[in-house]
């Protein structure tokens, strides 16, 4: 078990999290509902009262969601979309009247589920789908169109708050983030996003809704995906990374996602799910 200093509580209040001290990544398991060894990628919606995340049950993935009632979080269940395929890395649009998430499923609903050989075996593919919500409920999926899923390994989206997409493709032999802007009712050709050098790869990225920041993994480590780091925008280009640190990438971070307070990112380690505050990076923040 890694140690780390928990300095952060878990209050049930509409933000999801407070802060007592801006150090040191907090444990979370929302009383007990999440299991670091099957569930992972948590997102909310804005008044933080839903949760989606990953469940893998043997060789399925499915994405669970949980309700917040009188201050206790509901046992989770398969969300009303999911529970076809291999589904995974749910994330709600910042206006909460929307989610994407990424499946194996056929794209045409018929046939056979998507495949991607891109890590040397055959593993289940990943295509973009869109759910708008209905009311108190969810829609059906849709397929967000070619100029996205342009291959079968289109993973990991994060929306901002014109509806554009950052997400992972598969470039020149390695994995980086790309972004999608969405204009008049569709997806544009994505284009590479430019984090710190070219050749390290990017991943995993948590945008936040008017792109002022980035977190993100960023190269790649032994047994693990990258190291967790951010990036601002600076006019027309992105900062160079900052590394979050050897306290925070200890326990090889991945699959973040920023709280409904857009102030704490929530991402999965090898032995639990974390929240940690953005507090001492964004600006205005003290360390």
């Amino acid at each position: 078990m890694i140690r780390a200093s928990i300095w952060a509580i878990l209050l049930a209040t509409s933000a999801v999290f407070a802060v007592a001290a801006p150090v040191g990544p907090a444990i979370v398991d929302l009383g007990g509902i999440l299991n670091a060894d099957s569930d992972d990628t948590p997102a909310f919606t804005p008044d933080g009262n839903t949760v989606f995340f990953d469940r893998t049950s043997d060789s399925h993935k499915f994405v669970m969601m949980a309700r917040r009632i009188n201050g206790r979080w509901s046992a989770p269940k398969i969300a009303p979309f999911s529970g076809h395929g291999y589904d995974q890395n749910p994330v709600v649009s910042p206006d909460g009247s929307f989610l994407i998430f990424d499946s194996d499923r056929p794209i045409s609903g018929i046939g056979k589920s998507l495949v991607q050989t891109f890590f040397g075996k055959s593993n289940p593919g990943s295509n973009l789908w869109r759910v708008d919500r209905k009311g108190a409920g969810w829609g059906e999926p849709v397929w967000l169109g070619a100029a996205v899923n342009d291959s079968a390994f289109i993973d990991f989206p994060s929306i901002v708050s014109d509806g554009s997409l950052y997400f992972l493709r598969w470039d020149q032999g390695a994995v980086h983030i790309f972004r999608s802007q969405y204009e008049s009712g569709k997806y544009l050709q994505p284009q590479r996003v430019a984090l710190g050098d070219p050749a390290v790869t990017t991943h995993d990225p948590a945008v936040a809704p008017d792109e002022s920041f980035i977190v993100f993994d960023y190269g790649k480590v032994k047994n693990g995906l990258g190291r967790l780091s951010i990036a601002f925008r600076e006019g027309d280009h992105w900062s160079k990374p900052l590394d979050f640190g050897d306290d925070i990438n200890r326990d090889i971070p991945w699959g973040p996602h920023l709280s409904a307070d857009h102030r704490t990112v929530l991402f999965t380690g090898a032995t639990h799910i974390w929240s940690l505050s953005l507090t001492p990076w964004l600006p205005g923040g003290s360390s």
